[in-house]
C-alpha cells in the first residue's frame, strides 16, 4: 500500500499479527509517503521492535489494510514501516475491533423504499471490505441499504452498508453483518 495523500490526524487500528489482538486504535502524526512509514504519538504499544503488525487506515478516500513491522520505539513515539500485503488472504479481511457508537441516518428496503433511522448502533469490529454492528432488535433486515454516522478519534464516518445477516445477539439485540458500500470521512 503506497497512500499519495496526507494521512497526518487519520485513525488508525492496528493488530498484531502473531496474536490478532488490537495493539492500538489511535491517529497518525507523520506519514512519509516516500519511504512508506508512518509515525504514531505514542510508546504505548506493547510490541517489540520487529513485530509483524496489520493496520486499518481510515483514509480521506476510504479504508486501506496493510501489513508493516514495528520498526522503532522511541521516547513518546512509535516509527511503523508499512509494507504491501504478502501473506494476506485475499479472501478473508482482518478484523479490527473498533467499537464505535453511531446513529443510524436512514435504512433502505427493498420494496419499501427509504425508512427512517434515528436509532443508536454499536460499530463492534469492521475490515477493508465488512463490519459487524449491534441494533436494536426488528430494525433491520437482510438485504438493507444502511447510512449511519459516528465520531471517532475526532473524525466523522459517514458509512453506508448493505446488511448480509442478521443474528440475535441478546433479547433485544441483533448482530449485523454488511458489506460495506462506502465510507465518507470528514
Amino acid at each position: 500500500m503506497r497512500l499519495s495523500e496526507d494521512l497526518r490526524n487519520h485513525r488508525i487500528v492496528i493488530r498484531d499479527s502473531g496474536t490478532g489482538e488490537t495493539a492500538a486504535d489511535t491517529v497518525i502524526a507523520v506519514y512519509d509517503a516516500d519511504t512508506n512509514e508512518i509515525t504514531l504519538d505514542t510508546d504505548q504499544i506493547a510490541l517489540r521492535e520487529g513485530a509483524e503488525i496489520s493496520a486499518l487506515i481510515f483514509s480521506a478516500n476510504g479504508l486501506y489494510e496493510s501489513h508493516g513491522i514495528i520498526a522503532r520505539r522511541m521516547v513518546g513515539r512509535t516509527l511503523i514501516l508499512l509494507t504491501e500485503g504478502r501473506g494476506r488472504d485475499e479472501r478473508q479481511a482482518v478484523r479490527y475491533q473498533v467499537n464505535i457508537c453511531g446513529e443510524v441516518d436512514f435504512i433502505s428496503r427493498p420494496g419499501e423504499g427509504k425508512l427512517p433511522g434515528g436509532f443508536d448502533i454499536l460499530l463492534l469490529n469492521m475490515s477493508s471490505i465488512g463490519l459487524l454492528i449491534q441494533a436494536p432488535g426488528g430494525r433491520v433486515q437482510t438485504g438493507d441499504t444502511i447510512r449511519f454516522t459516528a465520531v471517532s478519534k475526532g473524525q466523522r464516518l459517514s458509512i453506508t452498508v448493505e446488511a448480509t445477516r442478521v443474528e440475535k445477539a441478546e433479547a433485544d439485540k441483533e448482530k449485523i453483518g454488511c458489506s460495506i458500500r462506502l465510507v465518507n470521512l470528514g
